[in-house]
C-alpha cells in the first residue's frame, strides 16, 4: 500500500515538474480537486528532511493531552 502511495506521489510531483504551475495547483487544491501533497511537496519539498528545531520537540513531548499549545493560548 505504501508502494502504490509512493508511485502516486511520485507520478503527481512529475507532473507539477512537467510543467504544471505552482498557480495551478494552488487552483487546483481550492477546487477540492487535489488533496495538496503535490502542492505540499512543490512549495516545501526542499526542507522536508530538515530536523524538527529541538525546542519544538521539547514542547510537544512536555505537552499534556489537554493542554493546548502556547500559541493557542496566546491568541485567545
Amino acid at each position: 500500500m505504501a508502494k502504490n502511495a509512493l508511485a502516486a506521489l511520485s507520478a503527481l510531483v512529475a507532473e507539477i515538474s512537467a510543467g504544471a504551475s505552482t498557480a495551478t495547483e494552488i487552483e487546483r487544491f481550492l477546487d477540492g480537486d487535489s488533496d495538496g501533497g503535490v502542492l505540499f511537496q512543490a512549495l516545501y519539498g526542499s526542507v522536508m528532511d530538515e530536523p524538527i528545531p529541538e525546542r519544538l520537540l521539547a514542547v510537544l513531548r512536555d505537552r499534556d493531552e489537554s493542554d493546548a499549545l502556547p500559541c493557542a493560548a496566546a491568541a485567545s
